[in-house]
Order: C-alpha cells, then sequence, then structure tokens
C-alpha cells in the first residue's frame, strides 16, 4: 500500500517545508493520480502565487517496498530519501550535458522527521509521451539526447554525487545484486545459469550518465516533439549497455533502426550479444516495465 496524504496535510507540510525554503505561497494542491500501482512518489499539482507548480514527495516506506529501488541502493548506493536533496547536481549535469529542456527545479530536501523527501519543480508544458504517440521525429531527437549523454564517458560509476567506484568492481557488485534478488523470484535455474555464464564477460569500457527508469512516460510532447524531460530521480553513472537494452523493449524493429542511424553519428552502438541476458534478468528483477513472465521477457526480440 503507497503511502499518501491528504489536501490539508499537503497544505500543512507545504507551509512547513516554506519555512526552511522561501516557497512561494500556495493557494490549493491537487493530487495527481498514480501512472502505476507501485509508483514510490506522491505529485500534486500546486496553484501558487508564482503559477503552477509540482510538488513530488517520496515516502521511506514506498521506497523501501519498491524493487527498483531496493536495487538501486544495492548496486549503485543511492538512497532516494537521502539523495533526493541532491537532485539539483543531477539536473545541472543533464542541462549542461543532455539537449533536452528540464523542468526549473525550485527547491529539494531530504527525509527528516516527519517531513518526507521532496522536489518542487515549474510545471513543463506538454503531454505525457506514450508509446503510440512515438514518431521518427521523436525517435531522432531522443537518440541524440542519449548519445549526448553517453558521450560524457568516464572510469568510475555509482550515484551522480558520488560516482567513484572501480571499473574492476563493477562485475562483482552485478553478481552479488542478482544472486540476492533472484532468492525473492522463482527465477528458473537455466536463466540463471546463462547469466552467471555471461556475466564474466559484462566488462563495461566505460560508464557514463544513465537513467535505469527510461520510459517514455518520464518525457512530455508538444507539438510532435519531445518537449521536456520531468524525472531525474534514476539518474545515476553506469554502462550505458544497461539503458540500451531496457530501450530495445521499447522500440519496433522500424524505430529501433531510427534510433541506431542517429545514434551512431555520435559514438558506435556497443555490441550487446555479450551481456543482453545479464542486464535483462537485472531489469526484469527491478520490474522495469511491469513484465511478470520471465520467459517472454528473456526472450524477448532484440532490435541490434
Amino acid at each position: 500500500m503507497v503511502k499518501t496524504c491528504t489536501n490539508e496535510e499537503v497544505a500543512a507540510l507545504y507551509q512547513q517545508l516554506g519555512s526552511e525554503s522561501a516557497l512561494p505561497q500556495l493557494y490549493s494542491a491537487e493530487l495527481v493520480p498514480p501512472m502505476f500501482d507501485d509508483s514510490t512518489h506522491q505529485l500534486w499539482r500546486c496553484d501558487t502565487a508564482e503559477g503552477e507548480l509540482m510538488l513530488k514527495l517520496c515516502y521511506r516506506d514506498n521506497v523501501d517496498q519498491s524493487p527498483i529501488w531496493q536495487i538501486m541502493q544495492q548496486l549503485f548506493d543511492v538512497s532516494l530519501p537521502e539523495d533526493l536533496a541532491d537532485l539539483s547536481q543531477t539536473q545541472q549535469l543533464i542541462e549542461n550535458q543532455g539537449i533536452l529542456p528540464i523542468p526549473e527545479l525550485l527547491a529539494c530536501g531530504r527525509e527528516q522527521s516527519e517531513i518526507p523527501a521532496f522536489m518542487l519543480s515549474r510545471v513543463a508544458d506538454g503531454v505525457t509521451l506514450q508509446k503510440k504517440r512515438l514518431t521518427d521525429d521523436i525517435v531522432l531527437q531522443f537518440a541524440k539526447h542519449l548519445a549526448a549523454l553517453h558521450l560524457q564517458k568516464q572510469t568510475t560509476w555509482g550515484k551522480v554525487t558520488h560516482a567513484d567506484n572501480l571499473a574492476e568492481d563493477w562485475s562483482a557488485r552485478l553478481l552479488k545484486t542478482l544472486l540476492r534478488h533472484s532468492s525473492k523470484l522463482p527465477i528458473g535455474e537455466p536463466w540463471l545459469y546463462k547469466v552467471m555464464t555471461q556475466l564474466e564477460q559484462v566488462t563495461p569500457t566505460h560508464f557514463a550518465p544513465i537513467m535505469i527508469d527510461n520510459r517514455w512516460d518520464q518525457y512530455l510532447m508538444k507539438d510532435g516533439h519531445i518537449s521536456a524531460l520531468v524525472d531525474l530521480d534514476a539518474f545515476v553513472i553506469g554502462p550505458p549497455e544497461l539503458e540500451l537494452v531496457l530501450l530495445e523493449y521499447q522500440l519496433d524493429k522500424k524505430q529501433a533502426a531510427v534510433f541506431v542511424k542517429e545514434y551512431e553519428k555520435s559514438l558506435p552502438l556497443p555490441d550487446l550479444s555479450a551481456q543482453r541476458l545479464t542486464y535483462r534478468l537485472l531489469l526484469f528483477l527491478m520490474n522495469a516495465l511491469g513484465e511478470d513472465n520471465l520467459d517472454r521477457w528473456m526472450k524477448a526480440d532484440t532490435h541490434w
């Protein structure tokens, strides 16, 4: 059960936050219905003295029950209730290196006492991007954005603010994470064997900013183009191959060809054949796209 607030509680919480960070006066707040049953955040659309703002609340109980954030904690040392306060650093990184607009961040803070972790930003213009609305122009724009971020190569990995894990430690940490979380689900021995065999070949040559939950609903669109990237919580410094494996599920064959052609104008697409199963299992354990059939997930079509 996701923890939620009432309108009165949000108004009181906003006032409490405003006493610490000079926030514009709140007139009213309306709950934005969650898109998924397992959403870890609560979104409130706030009418304020400075116009419409979006307040995101993050409760530890919700995060602790989330497969993706459990794995983010073990693999990347990310603890959202504490690290949300550092979101401005992620915002600056993506603004400097990416090509997509990001809503202005007004305030953010970590969990403390009875106050949940939070972020407050301006409402961006556009509607939620959906798979059925994908066009070649949007795929091209998305490919340019991802390539721009993947070009920011570094030799260490981890959370954006402290990416100091050594490259040679990636496989060991990945193995430990897979074994721990595989034990919670009925993962068949054949798939585990294939992944464990392949894991020895999972040796990234570099790391870059990647978005672990990179799905279309994290973007807004307007006039046939992506108008904003609105969710930055799950950015880490990690292997681009992991993000590309997730993206492969979300494009059809034609869209994938458009993506690759544009992406490779900036850098070559890595060979995923020796890593795909490992990252697919990791993403399945994260419940990345809501698939609950392991065989169907692991045997999904490949596009590159």
